[in-house]
């Protein structure tokens, strides 16, 4: 009969890792970002943001899972969780910036209609394969291709879809 042994939770035995899930208390949850031996940089969970630990708040964390367990849904790892989150922020913090560069009402207007495409559960053809360009467009207008750009305009004026 053959055991596996699953690495220590201890810090002290199995060193930090990227994704490695801590509780402070049972009351707030974090993921590990990165750690050297003397801080630990942790996202606390529930928008909680980014901090920097050291000493005595690094010895009040126990770690609860390691980054290549499976999270609570059983569908990914706690590294490829806290990696999504990772990314859904700076997709929140690039829409948060660029909506504060909004210059009048019919930037809004255009940039609603921009959302509503992208998020539509019953996309055109043309929105479902530029989607990732649409995002861009949405967070970064000069970023996305000038010829992208012209041919979306394009499109959403012969598309039925987008009709207003």
């Amino acid at each position: 009969m053959t055991t596996s042994l699953r690495p220590s939770l201890d810090p002290r035995k199995t060193p930090w890792k990227r994704g490695d899930v801590c509780t402070l208390g049972f009351k707030r949850h974090c993921f590990v970002l990165n750690h050297t031996s003397s801080y630990l940089e942790v996202r606390w969970m529930g928008g909680g943001g980014v901090e920097r630990l050291t000493g005595l708040d690094i010895e009040n964390l126990l770690r609860v899972g390691h980054a290549d367990d499976l999270d609570p849904t059983g569908k990914r790892t706690n590294l490829e969780s806290c990696e999504a989150i990772e990314a859904l922020s700076g997709v929140e913090e690039a829409v948060q910036r660029r909506v504060e560069t909004i210059k009048d009402e019919s930037e809004r207007q255009e940039l609603d209609r921009l959302v509503r495409r992208i998020f539509a559960t019953d996309r055109c053809r043309w929105d479902e394969k530029h989607q990732g360009q649409l995002y861009l467009q949405l967070v970064s207008p000069r970023s996305a291709s000038l010829i992208f750009r012209i041919c979306d305009y394009i499109h959403v004026r012969f598309c039925k879809k987008h009709e207003r």
